[in-house]
């Protein structure tokens, strides 16, 4: 790398200067972890020395390059992650040379459109998932819960639950006010003038019309959701957002959160081939026949379940009553000696 740093940076054309750092960066990661610190330094030095006199298309082709890298140093990464968008996306959405703690101090103070660029990385720590939503407004948390490698702390499940009980109570308003609105009036004299046809109309008599115009209608599943309670719905919401084969742990805490249950007994509960206990706390808490079906189906996968024994499943899961629910749950947090605790109303008609 040594040998590469001859020539000044004033007789190098741009074009061999790009040459000369693509090779530089090949070097470097094809030395992996036996990079030492002192070269780690130097290809540091180097690349933000003449960083800024690069023109936009040789930066492009350099960060792209060093995205690549799994022994970026953590320096360079942090002065790549504040420059442009254009050169901190790359390094903040793929880079797996960042290290956790690098990034939650970058979610701490970077600006939100690389928060977003975070957010969308293949994995994320819950530490990450953290930093990011106790900084990150609506765009950055909904990028969260729609990433498949995003894990969440209780503390991170907490806030998604926030939120969407949030959604989900501006919705009921809306729908309540859709509801009473018993119809609009329009008076044709103050409506605007339009050209007249040839067709001749009687003189108006009085001081105008007034005409009702039908209220809207609800649908039958809309009035279905003006009646459920928005913070338990919004558990089942974000049940569906979050369910996949690697965040079955984040769906155990809702689940727990939700009935009053320690995270690590639904958990197991989740991991074991009996499917009832998990049957009913999904239905406890509202979540959709298409919800637990794929819940059902990752399950199914790992214990080696029939698509018929899961199809089963499901249809069982279909008429589940309310009452074997809360007996079970009544049971269930006896027998963890939780039952001290107000029972979570049951959603008998969860939304799909």
């Amino acid at each position: 790398m040594d040998d590469c740093r001859t020539e000044p940076e004033t007789d190098t054309s741009p074009a061999r200067r790009a040459e000369l750092l693509a090779s530089i960066t090949d070097l470097f990661g094809n030395a992996g972890a036996a990079v030492s610190p002192s070269t780690a330094a130097l290809y540091c030095e180097i690349i933000v020395g003449v960083f800024g006199a690069m023109h936009a298309v040789e930066r492009a082709v350099l960060v792209e390059r060093i995205a690549e890298l799994s022994n970026a140093p953590a320096a360079l990464l942090q002065f790549l992650a504040t420059q442009d968008i254009e050169t901190a996306e790359p390094v903040l959405r793929r880079s797996m040379a960042f290290a956790d703690a690098d990034l939650v101090a970058l979610a701490g103070r970077l600006p939100h459109d690389r928060l977003c660029a975070i957010a969308a990385r293949p994995r994320l720590s819950e530490a990450v998932s953290d930093a990011l939503l106790d900084r990150g407004d609506r765009a950055v948390l909904r990028l969260l819960a729609q990433n498949p490698g995003v894990r969440f702390s209780q503390h991170g499940l907490t806030m998604l639950v926030d939120e969407a009980t949030q959604t989900l109570a501006q919705r009921q308003a809306a729908l309540k006010a859709n509801e009473e609105l018993r119809g609009q009036v329009l008076d044709i004299r103050s409506a605007p003038s339009a050209t007249r046809s040839r067709r001749s109309f009687a003189k108006p008599s009085g001081n105008g019309v007034v005409i009702p115009l039908p209220s809207r209608q609800i649908r039958s599943e809309e009035a279905a959701d003006a009646d459920i309670e928005p913070s338990f719905n919004a558990v089942a919401e974000v049940i569906a957002t979050v369910a996949s084969g690697d965040r079955m742990l984040e769906v155990a805490g809702l689940l727990a959160e939700f009935a009053g249950l320690p995270v690590d007994m639904v958990s197991r509960m989740i991991a074991k081939p009996d499917t009832m206990p998990l049957a009913v706390l999904c239905k406890a808490a509202g979540v959709s026949v298409e919800t637990f079906a794929a819940i059902a189906t990752i399950r199914g996968r790992r214990h080696g379940h029939s698509e018929e024994a899961i199809g089963a499943l499901v249809r069982a899961y279909q008429i589940l009553g309310p009452d074997d629910v809360a007996n079970t749950l009544r049971f269930l947090r006896a027998r963890h000696g939780t039952d001290t605790s107000p029972a979570q109303p049951i959603l008998q008609n969860p939304a799909g």
